[in-house]
């Protein structure tokens, strides 16, 4: 069983405006709406940088899993109107994969311990509605293409229902997957030393507003998260990073190994579903809640 796909630091995420009546023609472009249920329309564009013919037929499947997950993560929260632009492609890289927003912006002018505090531009955009990077891309997505075909693409993503094939055929569900990439680029991010759990000297995420380190182990301590769990969150220290939750061998909590942003590893044949834990999380990130 192959370890979590790792991912990177920093953030951004796309343009916000309604598209009501262009849907359909946008569709045909290579866009799709995902309305969250508060009334909000977050439209999700994905571009494909050239790749190679066995991965462009799967284009179709690759833009709804995304496009459904960015629906999914948005769910608990109240946000607005906008468009986000993902940039995905294939490429060697022995991290297997990553989802990342391309920038990030200030929280709010904010300052903590006399650091500016930072955001995903994916959640600025989300919350706000503006777009703090323009025309360009907003998230990137890639994976190394030995791990992408492991990957099982679900024929609904949105309803989850197919069978998934079983551990023998060691193939991973591609929704959870890319579940996983999105949460990184909206929130599970951050700019610590991974030895050391040392900040930057001039900023932190709102991620890292968070997070300690008592020398050997990361800990996530938000007060939702808190109020949820109960206490802080053990991160992941080694193999991956502390951006992920639970680490491997460490059986205190074996809830965390089956988090969707868990730091262990993803089984074959499961499919994983984000968890209120993750939620919290993203709570203390600065997403509001719905009513």
């Amino acid at each position: 069983m192959p370890p979590l796909p790792l991912r990177c630091s920093e953030s951004k995420l796309g343009r916000c405006r309604r598209l009501g009546a262009l849907q359909s023609m946008l569709l045909l472009a290579g866009w799709i709406m995902a309305a969250a249920p508060a009334g909000a329309e977050v439209a999700v564009k994905v571009t494909f940088l050239p790749m190679a013919p066995e991965f462009q037929r799967l284009q179709p499947a690759i833009r709804e899993h995304i496009t459904v997950a960015v629906q999914e993560w948005m769910k608990p929260f109240a946000v607005k109107d906008c468009t986000l632009e993902v940039e995905f492609g294939i490429k060697s890289w022995p991290a297997r994969g990553t989802g990342r927003s391309f920038v990030s912006t200030s929280f709010q002018k904010t300052q903590v311990d006399g650091k500016n505090l930072t955001e995903e531009g994916a959640a600025h955009e989300l919350r706000t509605g503006e777009d703090p990077n323009g025309e360009k891309p907003d998230i990137e997505m890639f994976f190394d293409p030995v791990y992408f075909r492991t990957l099982w693409f679900d024929p609904n993503p949105r309803t989850r229902t197919a069978p998934v094939p079983d551990a023998k055929q060691q193939k991973l569900d591609a929704y959870t997957v890319i579940l996983h990439e999105i949460g990184h680029a909206i929130g599970f991010n951050g700019f610590r030393n991974q030895k050391t759990g040392v900040l930057p000297d001039k900023f932190m995420s709102v991620y890292d507003r968070w997070v300690t380190f008592d020398g050997k182990n990361f800990y996530f301590n938000g007060p939702e998260t808190k109020k949820h769990y109960g206490k802080p969150v053990l991160l992941a220290h080694t193999n991956n990073n502390y951006h992920h939750v639970g680490e491997k061998g460490d059986n205190r909590d074996p809830s965390l190994a089956t988090d969707m942003m868990n730091g262990i590893q993803f089984e074959w044949g499961r499919r994983y579903y984000i968890t209120p834990l993750d939620i919290a999380m993203l709570s203390d990130c600065g997403y509001v809640r719905k009513n």
